[in-house]
């Protein structure tokens, strides 16, 4: 009977490979590259990519892969978000990996990024940004996270219909994501009718901030400081404060990092106001979802960085929704059906990818900081 048993085992065994081979069903396994800064100053958001999209591959996997192929992922450190590690990793991630697709978090580097990209036909999916400039990086370099133009724009119109500032000046970190935000503000600000008393940029990583401070005060008094940062908001307000400023600071999703309240404390109460995702206090039945994977996973809650984690997990989701219509093919075809994606409802929002080939939703509404919590500004 045993022997009857394997018998029949390796007859289903053979019979298997031989469908396979008849009819070129293609077993490996697709394999993405994921491009997060995991050790440097914005460590916790890479993680936190990282994490959503793993929750995402996981699923993806669990029900069967793209036509029977499980999706695998490579990662690769681009410490610090900066250009040479960003750009040394895609060049691996393409050339030794072979991956299929780039999830990317960087900003800094995708420029050269793309011509790697156009030459070696991998798309990059920059799951956390998306911008005017990034539309200018070519067909193979998309963007799906927040239109960072636009949330600028937003909290400009914020700052004029609401705060009714006529002067704000501005301290921006020398980053493209940053700039990109500073860039989207000073347009929206201006247009207007506001005035930009004056700009001034520092290093990312930088602890001292009071001459740039200084200066932005030297001759005309501005009614709020926007400030476009990795998380160096609360030493900057710290150190305003410690020099008499008592006036406004705006600026984006980053004065929501946990090195904020850290070191500003109360300094940031009833005066800094920023754009942050618009779920961030009111979860949909599907992120609450998410959630519960995500502690099932990790044994915690996701917390405030739940909005990085839902983006990485988006990001995953739409790339696999494109590699279905390509049958789990890359290249050329896998960038024209990303092109296809309309309405993806993703975690994060909706997610319709322009001929541009980016998503234009801010994701974003007005919050402030109150009693030591962040809270809606109406």
């Amino acid at each position: 009977m045993k022997k009857y048993l394997i018998i029949a085992v390796a007859i289903v065994i053979v019979g298997s490979l031989l469908y396979r081979a008849g009819h070129n069903v293609d077993t490996k396994p697709i394999k993405m590259g994921g491009l997060f800064d995991l050790t440097g100053v914005t460590a916790d958001i890479g993680e936190s990519l990282k994490r959503g999209s793993e929750i995402a591959i996981e699923k993806i996997n669990a029900n069967g892969g793209i036509n029977g192929r499980m999706i695998e992922i490579v990662y690769e450190d681009a410490t610090d978000g900066a250009a040479k590690p960003a750009i040394n990793g895609a060049q691996k991630l393409m050339n030794i990996d072979k991956v299929d697709i780039i999830l990317d978090y960087p900003y800094s580097g995708l420029s050269s990024i793309a011509k790697t990209a156009e030459q070696l036909k991998i798309p990059v999916l920059d799951v956390i940004d998306s911008s005017d400039q990034i539309a200018s990086f070519g067909d193979w370099v998309f963007g799906v996270g927040m239109y960072d133009d636009g949330v600028g724009k937003f909290v400009a119109e914020f700052a004029k219909n609401e705060l009714g500032a006529k002067n704000v000046a501005m301290l921006v970190g020398k980053d493209e994501y940053l700039y990109a935000v500073a860039g989207g503000f000073e347009e929206g600000f201006q247009s207007l009718g506001g005035n930009i008393t004056r700009r001034e940029e520092f290093l990312i990583g930088e602890n001292d901030f009071r001459t740039q401070l200084l200066k932005l005060f030297a001759k005309e008094k501005p009614e709020a400081i926007f400030v476009s940062h990795f998380g160096e908001g609360g030493k900057i307000i710290k150190q305003a404060s410690e020099l008499g400023f008592s006036w406004a600071f705006l600026g984006s999703d980053t004065f929501s990092l946990a090195d904020v309240p850290r070191v500003a404390g109360k300094l940031l109460d009833h005066r800094t106001y920023f754009g942050l995702w618009r779920n961030f206090d009111s979860q949909t039945k599907e992120q609450l979802e998410f959630v519960e994977l995500y502690k099932q996973k990790y044994g915690e809650e996701p917390g405030d960085y739940l909005f990085y984690n839902v983006l990485g997990y988006d990001g995953v989701m739409v790339a696999a929704e494109a590699l279905k219509k390509t049958g789990g093919d890359g290249g050329e075809k896998l960038k024209n059906a990303l092109y296809q994606t309309q309405n993806h409802q993703g975690l994060s929002g909706p997610i319709s990818i322009d001929q541009s080939g980016i998503n234009r939703d801010t994701k974003t509404m007005m919050v402030m900081y109150k009693d030591g919590k962040i809270v809606r500004y109406k």
